[in-house]
Parts: C-alpha cells; sequence; structure tokens
C-alpha cells in the first residue's frame, strides 16, 4: 500500500468515500438477499458470497484507513492483514465457484477477479500500478452491489411469499378459510371475515364455531337462510346472497378444513325471474285453457247478452210510445197495437243468429285480452253459407293454434279469384312428424265438404291450413 502515499489527498478521500457507498449498497443487498425465500443450498451460498464481498469491501475500508493514519501521524506503515486478506480471497474463490456451478450463470464466476486485488501477491506483482486496480476494483464492487440490489428488488416484487399469498387471497371476491380440525384459524381473507361480520356482527376467532353457526346459529337483523337448487345460502342485508361450501383439505399427518363463500346473487336473481315467469305463464296458461274450455259458453253468454239488449230496445221503443200516447192523453190506435202484438215474435226472431264478421271480430276482442293476437285480412264471401262455414272453421282453427301449438300470433287471409280461398297460418310450435287429425281438424273437413271445398294442411315451412270453395255456377 506503500504507493497509495504517492496519490494527492482528494483522491484518497474520494475513494474512501466511494469504499463507504459500496459498504451501504453491498449491506442493502445482503439485506434484499436474506429476505428471499429459502430455496436450497444455492440460495444460502450466494448469501454467504454477498457477506463475503461486504467482509472484502470492510478490508478495503481498513487499508485505506492505515493510508490516511500514516499520512496524517507523519510516518509510513507497511502493508498488514496478510493472512486475513488471503483468507478472505480464498473463500471468496470457492464461494463464487460454487454460485456459478449452482446457478449456472457465468457473472458469480468473475467476483474472486474483482477481489484478487487483496492478495499480498498481487501488490508486489503490480508495483506502482497496484493504486489503479485498487480504484477498478472497488469501482467493480460498487457496479455489483447496485446491480445485485436492482435484482434482488425485483425478485422480492415478484416472489411468491407468505405476505404476497395472503395479499392475493385478501383482494379476491371469494370469501376463503382454512382452520384446522380444533378451529385454530391457519389464513383467512378479507372477504370472509367481512361476511362473518355480517352475520354474526363479529370477527372470526374459531372455525369450527363459525361452521356451527352457519348450520344453525341466529342470523344478524337483515341476514335470511334461503334454499337455492337444494342448496342453503345466505341472503345479507345489502342483498348479496352467498353459498358457503366445506370442503377437508389433508395434508401430511393433518386435516385442515377450507369454507368457501361463493356470491351467487345473479344465479339467485335469475332463479327469482325464472321463478315469477312460470308463475305469470302459468297463470297465463290457465287462462287460456279456461277461455278455450268454455269459449263455447263465452259464445253462448255473448249471444244471450245480445239477444237481451235486442228485446229491450225493440219492447222499449214500443212501450216508449205508449208511454208517451198515455201522458198526451191520447187514444191509442187499436189497429197499431194489434200490429204491434203481431209483428213482435217475429222482430225479436230476426238476426237471432250473429252474422259470420261480427263472430270474427268476436273473436279477435275474446283472446286479444289474453295477449292472443288474431289478424285478419280480406273479406269473408259474399256466399252466406261458405261465409259462415269459414267462421265457423276459424273460431276452430284459433282453439287449436292455441291449446296445441301455444301460438300467440293467428293470421286469416280471404281472398277469392276463381273460388273462395282460405288460409291459416299461426306462430306455434310446429307439429312433430305427422299430422294425426282428430276430431277438430275432422269437423273442419265435413264443414267444408258440404259446401263443396277441400281443405289441405301444410307443415313446411311452418303449419298452415288452406281451404278453397268453388264459386257457384263457374
Amino acid at each position: 500500500m506503500a504507493e497509495f502515499y504517492r496519490l494527492p489527498h482528494w483522491i484518497l478521500t474520494t475513494l474512501v468515500m466511494i469504499v463507504t457507498l459500496c459498504i451501504v449498497l453491498q449491506t442493502q443487498t445482503i439485506s434484499y438477499s436474506v429476505r428471499r425465500l429459502k430455496n436450497g443450498w444455492v440460495r444460502r451460498v450466494e448469501n454467504g458470497l454477498e457477506c463475503m464481498i461486504l467482509l472484502t469491501l470492510f478490508i478495503f475500508a481498513a487499508l485505506l484507513a492505515q493510508v490516511q493514519y500514516a499520512l496524517f501521524c507523519g510516518f509510513l506503515a507497511p502493508s498488514a492483514y496478510h493472512f486475513l486478506r488471503q483468507l478472505v480471497f480464498l473463500l471468496l474463490a470457492v464461494l463464487g465457484v460454487m454460485v456459478t456451478v449452482g446457478t449456472e450463470m457465468i457473472w458469480p464466476f468473475f467476483t474472486p477477479g474483482g477481489a484478487i486485488i487483496l492478495l499480498p501477491v498481487t501488490e508486489k506483482v503490480l508495483g506502482a500500478a497496484y493504486p489503479v486496480f485498487f480504484m477498478v476494483s472497488v469501482l467493480f464492487f460498487l457496479i455489483r452491489s447496485v446491480h445485485i440490489c436492482l435484482i434482488r428488488r425485483r425478485e422480492i416484487r415478484t416472489q411468491i411469499s407468505s405476505a404476497s399469498i395472503k395479499e392475493a387471497i385478501d383482494i379476491l371476491h371469494t370469501g376463503l378459510l382454512f382452520f384446522r380440525q380444533n378451529g385454530t384459524i391457519f389464513l383467512c381473507n378479507h372477504r370472509m371475515d367481512m361476511l362473518a361480520k355480517e352475520m354474526m356482527g363479529m370477527p372470526l376467532q374459531n372455525g369450527k364455531k363459525f361452521q356451527e353457526f352457519l348450520e344453525c346459529g341466529t342470523l344478524l337483523e337483515g341476514c335470511k337462510r334461503e334454499i337455492l337448487s337444494g342448496q342453503q345460502v345466505f341472503r345479507l342485508s345489502d342483498s348479496s346472497v352467498w353459498s358457503i361450501s366445506s370442503y377437508d383439505i389433508p395434508i401430511k399427518h393433518r386435516t385442515l378444513i377450507l369454507l368457501v363463500a361463493d356470491d351467487v346473487t345473479e344465479r339467485w336473481d335469475a332463479v327469482t325471474l325464472l321463478a315469477y315467469q312460470n308463475q305469470v305463464l302459468e297463470k297465463r296458461g290457465k287462462e287460456l285453457r279456461h277461455t278455450i274450455e268454455h269459449l263455447q259458453a263465452i259464445c253462448e253468454a255473448e249471444e244471450i247478452a245480445r239477444s237481451k239488449g235486442r228485446v229491450h230496445d225493440i219492447l222499449g221503443q214500443r212501450i216508449s210510445l205508449l208511454l208517451r200516447a198515455l201522458r198526451d192523453d191520447q187514444q191509442p190506435n187499436e189497429a197499431l197495437l194489434m200490429d204491434f202484438v203481431r209483428n213482435l215474435p217475429t222482430m225479436l226472431r230476426e238476426d237471432r243468429t250473429p252474422s259470420p264478421d261480427y263472430r270474427l271480430e268476436m273473436l279477435k276482442k275474446t283472446f286479444q285480452g289474453m295477449e292472443v293476437s288474431v289478424e285478419i285480412q280480406g273479406n269473408l264471401p259474399d256466399d252466406v253459407e261458405v261465409a259462415d262455414s269459414f267462421a265457423e272453421i276459424a273460431v276452430e282453427c284459433v282453439t287449436n293454434a292455441v291449446r296445441h301449438g301455444y301460438a300467440t300470433r293467428i293470421q286469416f287471409h280471404f281472398f277469392q279469384n276463381d273460388c273462395w280461398r282460405m288460409t291459416v297460418t299461426d306462430n306455434g310450435i310446429p307439429p312433430v312428424g305427422p299430422i294425426r287429425e282428430g276430431g277438430g281438424i275432422s269437423e273442419m273437413r265435413r264443414r267444408i265438404h258440404r259446401v263443396g271445398g277441400t281443405l289441405e294442411l301444410y307443415t313446411v315451412p311452418r303449419f298452415s291450413i288452406q281451404i278453397f270453395v268453388p264459386k257457384k255456377g263457374v
């Protein structure tokens, strides 16, 4: 180290400061290295190598301190710590080779090259150039400490540790609780702890007691036990619904119990909505079945009401005329009274049967209240008998479409050219396989045959009925 006495004082001071900075950074490197997860002998050897580098830097500082002391005291001191310097270099070389072999990376092998400046024989060989190589070695360890600090810091941030596992499960929306068979909690995330507070009013303290509470404990106000698809779920005060399941996890010679809380709010809402829709459909189905079964009675009731109204109108007109004559002190005309009496039965019998157009209009209004659309395009035939047959068949078609095909829209098309035509289509479920004609279709065929027409059924592209009735005299 005698060559250092030739250097200016500011260079030595700067070199001391650099070595001090190296010691600080290397200490931080060791801290990061120790905080990494243990992973076999390679990690332990790496940590040992970092400690030996720190010891090397302390020896550098001691040698510089010796030079500084000699300068201020006015005498020259020979180099010291010969045995320690050789021992540290030997250990550093061995650890560097072991790390190189264990990690299969070449850069740890260069560490002994930076520390070779410690050897007394190197000092003798280099002579006057020794301070230059000493400063290069210090800079090498400075750069290495910064580089290793950054690497170790990144490893700590990305490694999977107990803290990182806890942080990861705490951000899960699913609740997790691991506990031993005696109830001692092994691991619990934030979500499960929040659920326990919502249901019990207190944080989790014993896993086994919490499991028993879930089975038969008294929930806080606003929380309820519900059944979803045969499984018990818990509906909380914020309307969220949770399903909590239990699993046994064998680990070596012991068994841990895992409770998993899943958010099934969307599923609960979907099932609730489906149940409500099923109730609405069932109610609507009952109304449709009732309407279909009592369609004849409804028609009769409508006809009776219409007949009552006609009787009321006809009798009311005549009675009004008589009352007016009596109020005016006029003697009613005997001939007029006899004419009223003789014509009354005939007038009451008139228009006894509703017209085909009226029956179609009544059919539309009857099913409109049940959200079944009956659409009519065109006009009925001029022939009363054919028009009456078409109206009767229309009633039967609507009944069959709603009852068997669950149709909500039935369309009738009436048109004529060389014959009268009637086409019926609906949006109901098409029949599967050949159509087996029952009483309804057979009755329609008999009715249309009486007027000399034909009836054809089609299932492709959708179910439809087409009726043709030739015009008389054509």
